[in-house]
């Protein structure tokens, strides 16, 4: 396949991801769930980028290791992406066709913050969305699983427009159109019980669509 080719695909694939699908009005977790045992994870978008960050002291396994990372922290972010991309000093748009068809490794970017706001965050929206107890477990189960180590590495330097405490991890994933930052946000969520499919999102508009539809509901 040629460059133009690729090009082509790529522009073809996300407008799709953009006109594709409606937001879901259905709950992440049983309507019959006590509002009492619920748990909020954020939704968070800066530009074309998502991530999905949990309070630290509703992690379930207190004992894993990132989370002593950040010991003064009251929430975690998580996002996923090709690591040259996320620690590029500028970002153009070879290095985002590199990303998508020439990955070679991937990054987990944790980031450290106080308040789930669109300012503390230095994000453009945060959308709350509930889980049960039982969704958040199998969210976080999912996160833990993204780490290529079960002892995290960090590297590389904080990255740029967001808030510190933030560190890389090696990711254990592939990254590789269309399965990018925002198929990897939505699986997530997927996984922690919402009705939403994973490989039918490409866009962060998508994404932020659809938490917005969780949000909404009762």
């Amino acid at each position: 396949m040629s460059f133009r080719q690729l090009l082509s695909l790529f522009a073809t694939m996300l407008l799709a991801g953009m006109l594709s699908g409606c937001a879901s009005n259905d709950a992440c977790y049983e309507l019959a769930t006590p509002g009492d045992s619920l748990r909020s994870v954020y939704v968070v978008k800066r530009a074309w980028h998502t991530g999905v960050a949990v309070a630290a002291a509703d992690w379930p396994d207190r004992n894993w290791s990132v989370l002593a990372d950040f010991p003064d922290s009251r929430y975690l972010e998580f996002g996923w992406g090709d690591a040259r991309f996320y620690q590029a000093e500028e970002e153009t748009w070879w290095l985002t066709v590199r990303a998508a068809f020439f990955s070679t490794s991937s990054a987990v970017h944790v980031i450290g913050f106080d308040h789930p706001t669109p300012e503390a965050l230095l994000a453009d929206e945060v959308i709350e969305v509930h889980l049960s107890e039982d969704g958040l477990q199998k969210l976080a189960a999912s996160i833990e699983a993204e780490f290529k180590e079960a002892a995290p590495v960090s590297y590389g330097v904080p990255l740029r427009g967001t808030p510190e405490p933030n560190k890389f991890y090696y990711a254990q994933r592939r990254f590789f159109f269309p399965r990018m930052c925002n198929w990897w946000t939505t699986r997530r969520l997927q996984d922690g019980g919402c009705p939403v499919a994973a490989w039918s999102v490409l866009t962060a508009n998508r994404v932020i669509r659809e938490a917005k539809g969780f949000a909404g509901t009762p």
